[in-house]
């Protein structure tokens, strides 16, 4: 743990210069004139070729062998290092959303984000690679969506299972939706100082993280581990023991946080409240997060005429930087990227294994809202709802 306190991944807001406003934060890459015409000119590229095989949207065929940018190429590539062996946070802005179709929108995002991470985790069984985080207003009562659906507040966590948490900026709300980002080394530090006995229950294999099924079923992990010069947070509160959307069902086995657990995310949620930067994004920015090693947050909004919250979710690996994942946090990760970390994972159905078969990149956010029917209302975790024990989820030991 000594290690912890000397990486550049254990820093605290003041490291990142946000105070001072002459300078500029170091978690930000700007895009000049020259690199935002390499974007103008790979997506036309890009978009003759969809016209021309009279095509919608393949968000497969877009990478960077084929979404070319010769000189921006190396902004981004520092951005990816200090995604991965710097502080874990880039920021990529002065790619302007205005002017763009949300189709052309999401292919410069996908075509971007391939230089920080080249392999693309699925989010659902259907076989979703982006995610629309907004409140679209649905009919669905909000506390029966997912968290990142509403516009409450979410608590820290980690996108389970996830390296690099990619983010597009479409809009603003109003009023709050501020994103905050904590350095889960800088937490871990001060814990072992401070509550070495919360950080020991952090790493216990005995968190009870409930997943599919009905009655819900759930798995034993920890939420901290410590490999070599590496730190794993895997925290998402929302699927911390028996959520109460699913208290209805019976028989669950799904067991209660112990007073340890409770107390111990208490204090992981204090330090990170205490150390924690508020990213200043604007519209079009493309936020790239370490989650293995930042914990993120959101603050409650409001949406008020033309201005509305809305980012789209990439999760993301790069096949040539990414960290070798625990085994014993490999259930929702496997399940996001699959066995070999290829970006293809594998179901159980009827008793037979089966890939997903077609992938989908949806631009804008679905019209109907399917409620969850056993899930908590957590801010990630594709590991989700089943009629049946054996049907449909994700191949894991439980």
């Amino acid at each position: 743990m000594e290690v912890l306190r000397r990486h550049p991944l254990a820093w605290k807001p003041e490291d990142f210069s946000v105070d001072n406003p002459n300078s500029t934060p170091e978690y930000l890459h700007v895009v000049d004139e020259d690199g935002m015409a390499e974007v103008d000119a790979a997506l036309e590229k890009f978009k003759g070729k969809r016209l021309s095989l009279k095509l919608g949207l393949d968000g497969d065929a877009i990478g960077k062998n084929n979404f070319l940018l010769p000189t921006l190429r190396t902004k981004l590539e520092q951005a990816c290092q200090d995604v991965h062996s710097g502080k874990g946070v880039a920021v990529v802005r002065g790619i302007p959303t205005a002017g763009y179709t949300p189709e052309d929108s999401l292919s410069v995002f996908l075509g971007v984000a391939d230089y920080i991470g080249d392999i693309r985790g699925v989010q659902d069984r259907k076989g979703s690679m982006v995610a629309h985080i907004t409140d679209a207003g649905w009919t669905v009562p909000p506390q029966l969506r997912h968290g990142i659906h509403t516009n409450s507040n979410l608590e820290w966590h980690s996108d389970w299972g996830v390296d690099i948490l990619a983010l597009h900026v479409r809009g603003l709300a109003a009023r709050g939706g501020d994103t905050f980002v904590a350095s889960s080394w800088t937490i871990c530090s001060e814990l072992l100082v401070a509550h070495p006995k919360a950080l020991e229950v952090l790493q216990s294999p005995t968190w009870p993280v409930q997943v599919s099924g009905s009655p819900p079923r759930h798995i034993l992990m920890p939420l901290v581990k410590v490999i070599g010069d590496k730190l794993f947070f895997a925290v998402d509160p929302g699927r911390l023991g028996l959520h109460p959307a699913s208290a209805r069902v019976a028989d669950s086995l799904v067991p209660d946080l112990s007073s340890e657990q409770h107390e111990a995310l208490g204090l992981l949620s204090e330090f990170a409240s205490k150390h924690q930067l508020r990213l200043d994004l604007r519209p079009g920015d493309m936020v790239f997060i370490n989650n293995w090693a930042v914990l993120h947050a959101r603050d409650a909004y409001v949406d008020e005429g033309g201005a509305r919250r809305h980012l789209v979710r990439l999760w993301l690996r790069n096949s040539s930087l990414g960290w070798p994942v625990p085994d014993s946090m490999k259930a929702p990760w496997e399940a996001a990227f699959g066995p070999l970390g290829d970006g293809n994972p594998v179901f159980v159905k009827g008793g037979r294994t089966s890939h997903i078969t077609e992938q989908n990149y949806p631009v804008v956010p679905t019209r109907e809202y399917a409620k969850p029917k056993y899930t908590a209302g957590s801010a990630s975790f594709i590991l989700e709802d089943s009629e049946d024990v054996n049907a449909g989820g994700p191949q894991v030991q439980i």
